[in-house]
């Protein structure tokens, strides 16, 4: 590998350091919030003067239009989740930095590469698993604490629906992930040969 793309690689490194360093104070700021929500059910009383859905924003005079204790039994469970999907990401890109490290050292055809390889395609299936489960929990959330007789006229809004979308283009890319291994694993192995021959 020749110094320029080495200097590319440490430079991502640096960045992915940062990225990741953000996303362990994240996990700990979130985790706590998750936390205090659980365990601190006064503040449920105080008023909450919005609420955003997606693009939609919803200022409230007062807190009629929300049923609270539906809402202290799943914002806690919603921050959780949160946090698990921000620790997935902070494991995925520990895992790119390692592939940066090791390929820096040594070749990109190295058996830990095609193992760190491997691991990233298992961190990225398991990131849009929970991220599928983070969209339901959301969904029913907003369904549950929002009173909508008293946000909605019922004489012309007759009906409500929240649709779940379900995003699963994450499996194509664990699978092609997860395939690229074993290319990584093959390479090693031709390398090796050739090494040996040599």
């Amino acid at each position: 590998m020749n110094d320029r793309s080495k200097d590319l690689l440490k430079k991502m490194c640096s960045v992915l350091k940062v990225v990741r360093q953000v996303c362990l104070i994240s996990f700990a700021l979130i985790i706590g919030l998750s936390l205090f929500y659980a365990f601190n059910k006064d503040v449920y009383n105080t008023l909450f003067g919005s609420i955003r859905i997606d693009y939609l924003k919803l200022i409230f005079n007062d807190d009629a239009a929300l049923h609270k204790d539906k809402m202290s039994m799943w914002l806690p469970l919603i921050l959780l989740i949160t946090a698990i999907f921000i620790f997935i990401i902070y494991k995925s890109i520990q895992t790119i930095e390692s592939i940066c490290t090791i390929t820096i050292d040594h070749t990109p055809f190295d058996v830990r590469v095609a193992n760190h390889i491997k691991k990233l395609a298992k961190y990225i299936l398991a990131g849009g698993i929970v991220f599928n489960i983070l969209e339901v929990c959301r969904v029913l959330y907003f369904k549950q604490i929002l009173n909508f007789d008293l946000l909605f006229n019922t004489k012309y809004v007759t009906q409500i629906n929240f649709d779940i979308r379900l995003h699963l283009s994450f499996l194509i890319f664990a699978a092609l992930i997860y395939l690229l291994s074993y290319i990584f694993r093959y390479g090693q192995e031709l390398q090796q040969l050739s090494d040996e021959t040599l």
